[in-house]
């Protein structure tokens, strides 16, 4: 999963609290990045990101799901969970 945010974002803090949960949860099983959308804006453009936070989940390099704006942690949960089960 990616988390692209900025450091002036509120959400964007709030939105990485969450994750940092999340990334005990799935130890082992999801790898979790934060990416800077100012600082890295080359990879932020390639992901067509206009909005922080913006989440997205790849799997096996496809993207399964992507998120616009804050997310709760229980819905991020079981999107991962669901995205670990499917084929």
């Amino acid at each position: 999963m990616t988390d692209f945010y900025t450091k002036a974002c509120g959400h964007c803090q709030e939105q990485a609290l969450i994750l940092e949960e999340l990334a005990e949860v799935f130890a082992g099983k999801v790898e979790f990045r934060m990416v800077d959308a100012e600082k890295d804006w080359k990879l932020a453009e390639k992901y067509v990101v206009f909005t922080v936070p913006t989440l997205i989940i790849e799997r096996d390099g496809e993207m399964v799901e992507r998120f616009n704006g804050f997310v709760p942690g229980d819905k991020l949960e079981q999107v991962l969970k669901e995205a670990l089960v499917r084929p």
